[in-house]
């Protein structure tokens, strides 16, 4: 049986958290050795970094750190691929980024980001796409066998973040995310709150619309258009009349949300919701008249995600717990990301969240280029979040994020693996966020693949 195969059995315990095997850092950097042995062969530029750092073989995790992706990689692709729609070009970056041959592809017909999308789904290719607030989505590749994996991977950290609370389908769930989409959560989402928390009919989404990639990545090229002063006034006009349609529609998806929510007061409750679309609802019932702590005491909120550029009041976490006015333990939350299989569930009692077996995590200085790990693997560090992803097939494991971490290295409350003790994205604190050499040194790798093809 090799490492990566443990690994992944995991995924199926009962409790993954808790039960790897006490083995399970030396289990973690052999998985890692197989990882690398067999995607270099099958990601170029990975072979390419491998060859110029000079690494043929993993023998301790500061090997790793050279070999690392950054989140920014999977957004690498120049805008005119998507703006012009050269579509077999977009397969081409896409290539030097996933182990999973870009093949046989039909792109006739394709006249956006969706049906790219779609045609490489047909094509075995289960793509997600990030939110592209930005305007500019990132894109990662998985395979059916990734995208199996990854839901018993979110299952688990959802049950992990409810624990020691059990839905047995018996709440009225409200989820403000669509169940189908481009985003990796809309499958688990729904799959979790259908098999686990609903009651039967009472799985109510804010909207049926699919999660689409294209309305941001529009965003994206009108506001360069309009920067670049190239925009036309007739695109302007018309992306202000669909962008319209689009709140009208969010809007009134919402009004009939709290029409059902206020109508069920008396009933337990669960909410899968971002941090802002809480704080609307939190609004809205007040404005009903709903005072604080009237929601049902056994209702659960399950909180995630940034505030995505909304502008909330300082203590909007703070109001919303008032509000609802629940039990410490019913609010659930975790650390995630999108470019991460599962997630690190939050637990109240060690104020902390505890990271699956299938991660290994990788703290770095600010420039990403020491690893910071205890040689012991105790105490607590502090520095840039990377890490190793087990269970991804498609694509390198190896990932920094722009996130600044402290990591307990001592593991609590049973769980087999370290913590993370808070979270901060650099781009938001005062010392603001660096350019990171290796991103640029990734990119230039996936230029020359795509020049080169």
């Amino acid at each position: 049986m090799t490492a990566i195969s443990e690994i992944i059995a995991l995924v199926d315990k009962p409790d993954p958290y808790r039960d790897a095997p006490e083995n399970l850092r030396e289990l973690q950097l052999e998985a890692i050795r197989e990882r690398f042995a067999e995607k270099r062969q099958q990601i170029k530029i990975l072979d390419k970094r491998a060859g110029e750092t000079g690494i043929d073989e993993i023998r301790s995790l500061e090997d790793v750190v050279p070999l690392l992706f950054t989140h920014t990689n999977y957004k690498s692709y120049p805008e005119a691929f998507v703006d012009k729609g050269q579509w077999a070009n977009m397969n081409l970056w896409l290539q030097t980024l996933t182990s999973n041959p870009v093949t046989g592809i039909d792109l006739e017909g394709v006249d956006n980001a969706d049906d790219w999308l779609a045609r490489l789904e047909e094509a075995g290719h289960h793509v997600f796409a990030s939110s592209g607030t930005s305007g500019k989505c990132s894109f990662l590749d998985q395979t059916a066998e990734d995208v199996q994996l990854a839901d018993a991977a979110y299952r688990a950290g959802f049950k992990a973040q409810w624990a020691p609370l059990i839905p047995e389908n018996r709440h009225t769930a409200f989820v403000f995310f669509p169940p189908t989409g481009v985003h990796r959560l809309c499958g688990p989402n729904r799959n979790f709150f259908a098999n686990f928390v609903a009651a039967p009919g009472e799985l109510h989404f804010l909207s049926e619309t699919p999660l689409r990639a294209t309305p941001g990545i529009r965003a994206g090229q009108i506001r360069r258009a309009l920067a670049a002063g190239t925009a036309l006034p007739e695109e302007v006009a018309a992306f202000e009349t669909e962008n319209e349609e689009r709140q009208k529609e969010m809007t009134r998806a919402m009004e009939e949300t709290i029409d059902r929510i206020y109508q069920r007061l008396d009933q337990p409750l669960a909410f899968g919701t971002m941090w802002p679309a809480a704080f609307q609802v939190m609004e809205a019932l007040k404005a009903r008249g709903v005072k604080n702590g009237q929601i049902h005491p056994d209702s659960i909120l399950m909180l995630g995600g940034g505030v995505k550029g909304v502008k909330l009041p300082d203590d909007y976490k703070e109001q919303i717990f008032e509000f609802f006015g629940l039990a410490p333990e019913r609010y659930t939350n975790s650390y995630a990301m999108v470019e991460m299989t599962g997630l690190a569930p939050y637990r109240h009692n060690i104020d902390a969240y505890a990271l699956p077996p299938w991660i290994v995590p990788l703290v770095l200085d600010k420039s990403a280029e020491k690893l910071l790990n205890p040689a012991d693997a105790k105490g607590q560090v502090e520095g840039r979040m990377a890490l190793f992803d087990l269970l991804t097939d498609a694509r390198w494991g190896g990932l920094i994020s722009g996130d600044k971490v402290t990591v307990d290295f001592d593991s609590a409350d049973g769980f087999s693996g370290p913590l993370v003790r808070s979270i901060a994205r650099y781009q938001d604190l005062e010392e603001g966020e660096d350019k990171l050499t290796c991103a640029g040194t990734i990119d230039s790798y996936v230029r020359g693949a795509v020049n080169a093809a």
